[in-house]
């Protein structure tokens, strides 16, 4: 759960709405829809169970139903390196290829969507290994993920071969390789790997 709140920016309001439909509220007007029935304060069909018995009397579902009514419109980001999101993502523009509208408009798509920007602009992992990454994530005790975004001079064979060479190096030695390349659409590319770059806005 808590890799999908950290991840995926509408996580926290979808928990939020649910959690007021458990607590009998409509989760737009946040009206009490147990009003004249069987449930005041709380009941076993929203917050009371056995396991909390003791803590019973101070239950109460109204005491956090204005915090999940502001909640439902929240979204989440990851601070990279201290930066936030939009610092991150203005940092990542200054240093991306400058020859590359390619570049830009796949930071953008990210952006846009709210989906994980890079942690890292044309970065080679590995020393021994001629393959510098157009951007890169990070991973806790992993070798990172290399993505390359390939514009059309990629396509030339002698250009594939290498690029096919050095790319597989990375993948020996641990890294993920992900390609994003010119002839298909962006967004369709990011969310194939919704693994590495989120789910985003939905």
């Amino acid at each position: 759960m808590w890799p999908r709140l950290l991840e995926e920016p509408q996580t926290i309001a979808r928990v939020a709405r649910e959690a007021l439909q458990i607590c009998h509220f409509d989760p737009v007007s946040g009206t009490d829809l147990a009003a004249g029935g069987n449930c005041s304060r709380a009941c076993y069909r929203c917050l009371l169970s056995y396991s909390n018995q003791m803590d019973h009397r101070l239950l109460n579902r109204f005491a956090i139903r204005d915090f999940l009514i502001a909640l439902q419109g929240a979204t989440t980001t990851r601070l990279a390196h201290g930066r936030t999101y939009e610092e991150q993502y203005e940092w990542l523009l200054e240093r991306r290829d400058p020859a590359s509208g390619l570049e830009v408009k796949f930071l953008e798509d990210l952006h846009r969507a709210r989906h994980r920007l890079p942690d890292r602009a044309q970065y080679r992992p590995e020393e021994h290994v001629y393959a510098e990454a157009d951007f890169f994530y990070e991973r806790e005790d992993l070798k990172g993920i290399a993505v390359f975004v390939d514009g059309p001079h990629h396509a030339d064979q002698s250009q594939k071969e290498q690029d096919s060479r050095e790319r597989r190096k990375l993948e020996d030695v641990g890294y993920r390789v992900i390609v994003i390349r010119y002839d298909k659409p962006i967004p369709d590319q990011i969310k194939a790997h919704a693994d590495v770059f989120g789910r985003g806005l939905t």
